[in-house]
Order: C-alpha cells, then structure tokens, then sequence
C-alpha cells in the first residue's frame, strides 16, 4: 500500500509542473476571465474621452498613452487605432497614416474621423475630388458629432484656398469667393475648436484686402486659437507670421520660437523661415 502511494506522489509531481506552466509559451493568449479583469481596470469609454481630450489639446504624450490602454485590451479599437493614424498624420508620416485608416475604414466604411483625416492627406497631396468625396460621405455619417462637421468646413475651405492658390484668375474669383464662408461656417458649429479660428485667422492673414483681408482681425483670430490650445504649433506660426506682417517683430520670434520648439518640422514655420 505505502508503494502504491509513493508512485502516486511520484506521478503528480511529475505532472503538476504542466499544469502550472503550461500558458508560460503563450503568455499574449489571455482567457475570458482574464480579459474581464483588464476591461474593469481600464474603463475604455473614459479612456477614449480621455484620448479625443489629449487629441483637441495636442497633448501628443498623453494621447498616445490613452492609445496604448485602449489597444492593450482591445487590439481592433476603431477610436484608438484612427487616433494612432492621426498622431501619424501630424508627424507628417502620411504613408503609414493612411495604411492605418484604410485598416478603419475597411471594417467601418462610415468612421467619420478616420474619412476627414483621409481626406486631409488626399488635400495634402493635391487630390481635391478625392478628398472632396470623403467629407461628403462623412458629412452623411449619422449622429456626427459638431467637430467633425467643423472639420469637415475647414477642409472644404482650404481645399478652395489651394485651388484658388493654384489656379489662374478665373479660379481664384470662383473659389476664392468660397473660402470665408466655409470658415465661418466651421467656427460658429465649434467656437470653442482652435482649428476652426485657426482657418479663419488664415484667411484674414493671407486674403487680398479686396476680398476680406485684415490683419487685425487675423490677429484676433489667431490668439484666440494659441490660447485654446497653446500646444498647437500651426497655430503659434501663423500668429508670428500676424505680428511679421505688424512688424512686431518681438512677438514674431516669440511665436515663432514657441512653434518651433512644438514642432521643428511644421510647414508653417518653414515656409517663414524660407522667406528670412
């Protein structure tokens, strides 16, 4: 009996170490139960209101860190993965930005956020029909919050602006004409969005007089947008490039500075620095 008992103990030690290690090779495989404890440590609906948050305040840090939360629970999260494609876009990585919203919009063709940050890189590279055919499929999107409407006008506007830019004489009457309206029309649905002050103080910065230029007013506009979001770098480049056309030249390097220090490869700020 006693020799029966020891071959017993024998066998469990032999296999209780398979039962105790046998996940140590897999350790990325997570059960249900497993999975259940992370989703209760991290709330996710507070962490994206955190992450769109961090993303209106270009806090870049923090919203990548709402990100990793997010994505380390669950891997396919449309929100987190659009704003990883987002903080891509902004740090001009354009290729892998837009691989990323494909990968969005190929599993939610209606993701309103990842179709306007398409739509800025199509604007980006010139292809305005295409850009111009993702806002109007966002714009059709239902319940869209007020932002992304916004958003969606500014880029209308500065779509317009570009070709206005580009064109001969004829396209800048035809959609010079159109670009005011469109910021405004973004600034009174979200007054309290830097981009929507941003876009307006541009126009009144770089428009002709003869169509609404006025540097006072682009002055105003600009500070307003610096002081939502004083981490904004274009918004700090277009405000010197205001006090460069005052010739204040104190705040100019002030701003300037600030951009710069925000975000060295900001267009803005080089295409200022190219005209010194």
């Amino acid at each position: 009996m006693k020799k029966i008992i020891f071959i017993i103990l024998i066998l469990i030690a032999a296999i209780l170490p398979f039962f105790i290690f046998r996940n140590m090779n897999c350790p990325l495989k997570r059960s249900s139960a497993e999975k259940q404890v992370l989703v209760c440590s991290i709330d996710l609906e507070i962490c994206r209101q955190n992450l769109l948050r961090y993303l209106k305040l270009r806090k870049e840090g923090l919203a990548q860190a709402e990100i990793d939360k997010i994505l380390s629970v669950e891997r396919d999260d449309a929100c987190a993965l659009w704003a990883k494609a987002e903080l891509l876009r902004r740090d001009y990585k354009f290729q892998e930005a837009e691989k990323l919203l494909n990968q969005v919009l190929d599993k939610c063709p209606g993701h309103a956020s990842s179709l306007i940050s398409m739509a800025y890189i199509k604007y980006h590279d010139n292809k305005f029909r295409d850009a111009l055919k993702l806002l109007s499929q966002a714009l059709k999107q239902p319940d869209l919050d007020r932002e992304n409407v916004a958003l969606a006008y500014l880029l209308m506007g500065s779509i317009n602006s570009k070709k206005a830019t580009q064109g001969g004489f004829i396209s800048k009457i035809a959609y010079g004409t159109r670009i005011k309206g469109f910021f405004e029309k973004a600034k009174n649905i979200a007054p309290d969005m830097a981009e929507a002050h941003l876009g307006l103080g541009t126009f009144y910065l770089l428009a002709p007089k003869i169509v609404g230029g006025d540097i006072d007013k682009a002055v105003a506009e600009l500070e307003f947008a610096v002081r939502l979001t004083p981490d904004f770098a274009t918004a700090n480049a277009r405000l010197a490039q205001a006090y460069k056309e005052k010739g204040d030249l104190t705040k100019y390097n002030f701003y300037a500075g600030v951009a710069k220090k925000l975000d060295p490869e900001n267009e803005v700020l080089k295409e200022l620095e190219t005209k010194l």
